[in-house]
């Protein structure tokens, strides 16, 4: 295969893998009425507890103010709260009300357990060459031309 349709491949292969990604995630949260991102911050807040923006920034790949957009929206809708730290009244953190968390507990069990079942359909060899793959491109794309 000539050089440029093995990127074109490359390139449509990862658009669609978003697209699946994205479907996905929607399906998942849609009795939640979340949007795919807004789950997925959701369950980065429910497994891991309150955080600063910064680390959930980190922790999902997307820029602070993406997040932040993400949360303005979360806070409105009373999914997400903001509170200063007891330990640093100077830092503030994002966190799940507790109404929330009480009504999503269930949910968020349910959508860990499909993605485990998911993956679980692969071998571990798959998996690691998944990773392996991934890896390798994230450092392609993180390499100046």
């Amino acid at each position: 295969m000539e050089q440029l349709d093995s990127s074109y491949e490359v390139l449509k292969r990862i658009k669609r893998l978003k697209d699946l990604m994205h479907g996905n995630m929607s399906q998942m949260f849609e009795n939640e009425n979340l949007t795919g991102p807004q789950g997925m911050l959701v369950c980065v807040l429910h497994r891991h507890g309150p955080m600063k923006i910064t680390d959930i920034s980190e922790q999902m790949g997307l820029s602070m103010s993406t997040v932040s957009s993400i949360l303005n929206r979360l806070e409105r809708d009373h999914v997400v709260v903001r509170e200063r730290s007891e330990s640093d009244g100077r830092v503030v953190l994002i966190k799940l009300t507790d109404e929330f968390f009480e009504k999503s507990g269930k949910a968020f069990k349910r959508i860990e357990t499909a993605w485990e079942e998911r993956l679980n359909r692969a071998t571990e060899d798959e998996i690691e060459t998944i990773l392996n793959a991934l890896k390798i491109f994230e450092r392609l794309l993180g390499e100046s031309l």
